[in-house]
């Protein structure tokens, strides 16, 4: 069933409903075949992400729960991340190839991506230490699942959810304010997270008026987009400086650095772009306006 709450059915069943979906499809993903380990984990990755968003949009109604389940889902995730990397590098190898394909056509360039897929077979651990993790992780969403069931997540009405709309709105509005009064990684990655958790409750939410939200939802993934191959450009360039015989030549590594850079300040300035139009609202007017929707969804007959 889809990532989303209803306005006429009960939203706490509905909230665990969709945390218990999100994490069977993370198990199921886990249990892929070896050939499509990387895109398992992957999907794996994704669920967890959607269900750490969703207890974000419930924080003040789970109380000390949500403290526990947060801490529960970034240990899960932690364990999966370093595979996800490597895997990340591979894509934002291509995308890079894709934009310049001529200067991607060298042998000495497709040397390069080979080594990067050997390096990531795994996430670069041995084969018996991925098994240990991926069994640990199908484990441990077996466990929160049985967890679920006594979240104390209790409410009918928009009220469930419009404290936790408004602080992680709020988060990413002032996310956005630091990385654009300082551009740094760490700032750029922190805002990314923000941006995700608001495209994530926007998915959810978006029943209360689809056609108005659709669009939001569609430039939210835009943004989050953007700033999640900044994120991999970013990473790529700490592993020319860290493992600079995976990239070739001294002259190859500068060509790679100089190509990065430049994608890098293209992305940013169209993050920021799109970034203060879509947090312009503040956060207590946006849930204001949602929760007028919500209710006018609500008390429609059909």
């Amino acid at each position: 069933m889809a990532y989303r709450i209803k306005p006429r059915k009960s939203a706490t069943k509905q909230v665990r409903r969709v945390a218990l979906e999100r994490l069977h499809k993370a198990r199921k993903a886990l249990m892929l075949p070896p050939q499509d380990r990387a895109r398992g984990i992957h999907q794996a990755r994704k669920r967890l992400k959607e269900v750490r968003a969703l207890i974000r949009l419930v924080r003040k109604p789970l109380g000390e729960t949500f403290k526990e389940e947060n801490r529960r889902f970034r240990n899960i995730n932690r364990k999966l991340s370093s595979m996800r990397d490597a895997g990340a590098l591979i894509e934002i190898w291509d995308i890079l190839a894709d934009a310049e394909p001529e200067r991607f056509a060298s042998q000495e360039k497709r040397d390069v991506r080979q080594r990067l897929v050997v390096r990531g077979q795994d996430g670069g651990q041995t084969v018996e230490e991925s098994h240990q993790i991926l069994n640990e992780v199908i484990e441990d969403l077996a466990k929160a699942e049985d967890a679920v069931a006594a979240w104390p997540a209790k409410g009918e009405t928009f009220a469930l959810v419009s404290d936790g709309l408004k602080r992680t709105t709020a988060d990413g509005r002032r996310a956005l304010e630091a990385a654009c009064d300082s551009v740094s990684d760490d700032r750029l990655h922190d805002w990314r997270k923000r941006v995700k958790d608001h495209w994530y409750h926007t998915r959810l939410l978006k029943s209360a008026w689809p056609a108005a939200l659709d669009a939001r939802t569609a430039m939210l993934k835009d943004l989050a987009d953007l700033l999640g191959q900044d994120h991999d450009l970013s990473m790529l360039q700490t592993m020319l400086d860290k493992e600079p015989t995976l990239f070739g030549s001294a002259q190859q590594r500068e060509e790679l650095l100089e190509i990065a850079g430049k994608r890098r300040d293209e992305l940013q300035h169209s993050a920021f772009r799109l970034g203060l139009r879509l947090y312009a609202e503040s956060p207590a007017a946006l849930c204001k306006r949602w929760g007028r929707y919500w209710k006018i969804a609500r008390a429609e007959k059909t």
